[in-house]
């Protein structure tokens, strides 16, 4: 029998996945984020709001990234492919394929004319290509590349059980920093080099964002989410990452002041490139140590804990509705926002409003779509 025989047939024999009531903590608290990152970032970029709102809002930057870690938990589990790969895109492709395609035509012939925003063929097409059909969309284009290399990764670490921990942190790991660097050379070879030692080195960029390549951008992640739940740190060392996180939220802050403030600005300086690297979202390193800290330091410390059968289904069900919640939040936000007293949404008290507003009506919208065989298909 071959080492790819042996793979198959364990994953076939696979156990079903054990609930663990953490990962639904943590969608349910990856959402809240989401949510929050939509409503106070207007504000935050427009100067608005204080260093506390900016600071807030480097917390929930960590959001998205948890997501794809707990994507990755649930779909490189061997009970995921435990009949084939045909099977396991099948279900994947039901679930998220119709949700991508309506709510694209939601936000781009409805919400985004609302908001003043210009469509045409060309621009629907450029936003298809793009994979930013909406502001938060890209995110649908991503677990769909993720899900179409899930069986490869998937048989590269379960072809020995007894190092898959291993596999899953080294590959993930890996995968982060190719990706930290591929986002990175373009602003590390952006500044002016003639006449200088560098004479003659022009601007690259090795990796395109965009629809069919978020998937190759987020896949550390998403291995290191199976990494952090077969391999979970040691108690101490999940203890030391939940405290390095607050110092990576400080120093995110730091980085978005200095570029709000202009440090380097125009220069080409490396401070100027620095900072442009280290504030580069997702894919920068800060945020990439910040959100596996977090996301490995919960694992460490609350992945042994267990709940009784009512915690069980409330966690359950807030957790199913967060994919709905995803979708339809800034949709709610937007029409919120056309309120004459909400103007631009940018104060402080607008914000504190439209978030106590948008998170109950999501998960009220999603939770009742849930409900509605046809409906629940984009939900």
């Amino acid at each position: 029998m071959t080492s790819s025989d042996s793979s198959s047939d364990s994953a076939r024999s696979a156990p079903a996945r054990e609930y663990l009531p953490l990962l639904d903590v943590l969608r349910i608290a990856a959402i809240l984020g989401v949510v929050l990152v939509h409503v106070v970032g207007g504000g935050v970029e427009a100067g608005t709001v204080g260093i506390g709102v900016t600071a807030l809002d480097m917390v929930a930057s960590a959001a998205v990234p948890v997501f794809l870690m707990m994507t990755g938990a649930l779909n490189l589990h061997p009970a995921a492919h435990r009949r084939g790969p045909g099977a396991f895109w099948r279900r994947r492709a039901v679930r998220v394929v119709p949700a991508l395609v309506v709510w694209s035509a939601v936000y781009m012939l409805l919400i985004d004319p609302l908001a003043g925003a210009d469509i045409s063929p060309g621009i629907a097409l450029d936003e298809i290509i793009t994979g930013k059909t909406a502001v938060h969309l890209y995110f649908l284009w991503a677990v769909l590349g993720l899900y179409a290399i899930a069986p490869v990764i998937a048989a590269f670490l379960h072809q020995h059980g007894a190092h898959e921990g291993r596999r899953a942190w080294w590959m993930g790991i890996l995968a982060c920093g190719w990706t930290a660097l591929a986002f990175a050379v373009p602003f590390l070879t952006a500044g002016p080099t003639d006449g200088g030692s560098l004479d003659g080195l022009s601007q690259h960029r090795p990796l395109e964002a965009g629809a069919l390549t978020f998937g190759l951008a987020f896949a550390g992640f998403f291995v290191i989410g199976r990494a952090a739940v077969v391999a979970p740190p040691g108690r101490r060392t999940g203890t030391w990452l939940l405290a390095l996180s607050p110092l990576c939220v400080l120093a995110l802050t730091a980085v978005y002041e200095a570029d709000r403030g202009g440090a380097g600005a125009g220069s080409g300086s490396a401070a100027d490139a620095w900072i442009a690297v280290l504030g580069s979202g997702y894919t920068s390193p800060l945020v990439m140590v910040y959100s596996i800290a977090l996301f490995a330091g919960m694992t460490a410390l609350a992945l042994r804990w267990r709940v009784g059968p009512r915690a069980q289904h409330v966690l359950r069900t807030l957790g199913e509705a967060t994919f709905g919640v995803f979708l339809a939040h800034f949709a709610i936000l937007v029409l919120l926002r056309q309120l004459p007293w909400m103007g631009d949404g940018d104060e402080l008290g607008q914000m504190a409003v439209a978030y106590v507003v948008v998170v109950p009506a999501s998960f009220a919208i999603s939770l009742l779509a849930q409900r509605i065989p046809a409906v629940r298909l984009v939900f």
